[in-house]
């Protein structure tokens, strides 16, 4: 008997594990093999850290992440978590989320328990019943779509304004498995399964350029300047990155990030790196003193300007500004030339409008820039006011201010008196020091910070940043779907509102 019983047990746990093997292969299957990227998400890992889901599977909203989405203006990730108790949604399972540059630019695939809850929700969201077009259970909102196949949910963003018939063809072909999948290439497999993350990503570097030119609400990132294909025009084949939720009594709760880039040995990228990026450069974040602490994003980068100055894509950028009538007569090959270390830029939305802008680099010659700036305002009759050490030039309420050190120079536009400086921000003067590029940003909900996200380029492939929760006893993920969640209210254009994809 006990033989039998032991038996019975290990069918069950077979069966159990060949379901939940099939469900999350089928999910797979229909993620197509010209996919930008991929996104896996571990359902129950996340529901259980952030305190979300009981021993009984029942899941709930923390009172904060409700609020939050009660009082902010809905969007596609308020709309899904804030009916997540109801949705029908398989909490058991991985989902999985894809960027393509077809009629979706991007995809999201979630396994179902529960067909009739997940239709009352889509109903509930999309304000009207789903009918069945091409085969599937269909509606949509604004620029979203939603199709429901069976124990499948697709909810899809359209990239251009496309007809509901076409937009239902679509998410048909991929409930249908019409393509072959990418998940067929074994390093998406390895990344996406990685046990570093309980969110992995695998982004194919080469397609991106082309992701972002075809859709239209991103491709005016281009601007009609080279950026795009300076950035996905190098021989990287691919980014992965992995999200660990982590708590430890010593750091408190935080979420890890690790990022890889995947290119040959000696592919072009290699090359310029060892060439542009001057890794060895010595106390960059002094110039982190020049900057104030109070704007919410900043970015940097150790540069060789001499041999940055020298690139082909840099040229033509450079030929660009030239022609731009505002600072025509900078010299700019000469200013790109003597930066030799860390270039920051730091960024706020301004209280008038626009945004607060710092620029802070070490340089070899920063006089040589200070002066080209004063000759370019004189030619202009645009005289400066010397105080404290810089010249200040009145522009409505920001106004700009140049100035310098032995060994770096800052151009300064913002509305309003700096209490501390950026070297006094935590984290960010010793990765600056460390990492060769650096991204350090302040994460809000309306104007209350929310938490810090962190993160550094370490060497040519791994990178390395952590974000956490502004108070240090929230639950970090709870934290993070709260900023997933926040749209200003009012935020959205009259535009936005009365857009109308044909749906």
């Amino acid at each position: 008997m006990t033989k039998i019983k032991s038996f019975l047990l290990l069918l069950i746990t077979v069966g159990l594990m060949v379901s939940c093997s099939s469900t999350d292969e089928n999910l797979r299957a229909m993620i197509p093999d010209d996919a930008v990227g991929v996104v896996s998400v571990d359902v129950p890992a996340i529901l259980k850290k952030g305190g979300m889901s009981s021993k009984e599977g029942v899941v709930t909203i923390p009172d904060s992440l409700k609020k939050v989405i009660e009082e902010g203006d809905p969007n596609i990730f308020s709309d899904v978590i804030g009916n997540l108790p109801k949705s029908g949604i398989d909490f058991t399972n991985r989902c999985y989320i894809y960027f393509s540059p077809g009629i979706f630019n991007s995809v999201a695939l979630f396994p179902l328990a529960d067909e009739e809850q997940a239709t009352a929700m889509v109903s509930k969201i999309a304000s009207g019943k789903m009918k069945e077009v091409s085969g599937v259970q269909f509606a949509s909102h604004l620029d979203h779509a939603y199709a429901i196949d069976g124990d499948v949910l697709l909810i899809g963003r359209c990239s251009n304004t496309v007809a509901p018939e076409l937009a239902a063809k679509a998410a048909a072909e991929i409930l249908d498995k019409s393509k072959p999948s990418i998940m067929d290439n074994d390093e998406v497999v390895k990344a996406i399964d990685s046990k570093d993350g309980d969110v992995n990503a695998f982004i194919n570097v080469k397609s991106l350029g082309a992701l972002i030119k075809s859709d239209s609400k991103l491709n005016m990132f281009d601007m009609g300047a080279p950026v795009i294909d300076l950035i996905a025009g190098t021989d990287i084949k691919a980014l992965t990155a992995s999200l660990k939720f982590d708590k430890s009594k010593k750091d408190g709760e935080t979420a890890k990030v690790k990022t890889q880039l995947i290119y040959d040995k000696n592919s072009q990228y290699s090359q310029l790196y060892d060439k542009i990026i001057a890794s060895k450069a010595s106390n960059s974040s002094s110039v982190l003193g020049l900057i104030p602490g109070e704007l919410s994003t900043y970015v940097g980068i150790k540069i060789n300007g001499s041999n940055l100055v020298q690139m082909p894509q840099v040229q033509e950028m450079l030929k660009m500004l030239d022609g731009v009538p505002f600072t025509k007569g900078l010299k700019y090959n000469d200013i790109l030339a003597s930066l030799n270390g860390a270039v920051v830029i730091g960024a706020e939305e301004a209280q008038t409008g626009g945004y607060n802008v710092v620029v802070g680099s070490q340089s070899s010659n920063p006089t040589m820039i200070i002066n080209q700036i004063i000759d370019l305002g004189n030619q202009r009759g645009q005289e400066p006011l010397l105080r404290d050490g810089e010249y200040f030039y009145d522009y409505g309420s920001q106004g700009i201010a140049v100035g310098q050190n032995e060994n770096a120079f800052y151009l300064r536009c913002v509305d309003f008196g700096t209490q501390y400086t950026a070297q006094e921000l935590p984290v960010l003067p010793e990765n600056l020091d460390k990492c060769a590029v650096v991204v350090f940003r302040f994460m809000k909900i309306g104007d209350k910070p929310e938490g810090i996200f962190n993160w550094g380029l370490k060497d040519k492939s791994n990178g390395e940043g952590f974000y956490f929760a502004e108070d240090e006893k929230a639950n970090v993920v709870v934290s993070l779907l709260k900023l997933l969640c926040w749209k200003t209210p009012g935020s959205s254009s009259e535009e936005d509102d009365n857009v109308d994809y044909g749906f």
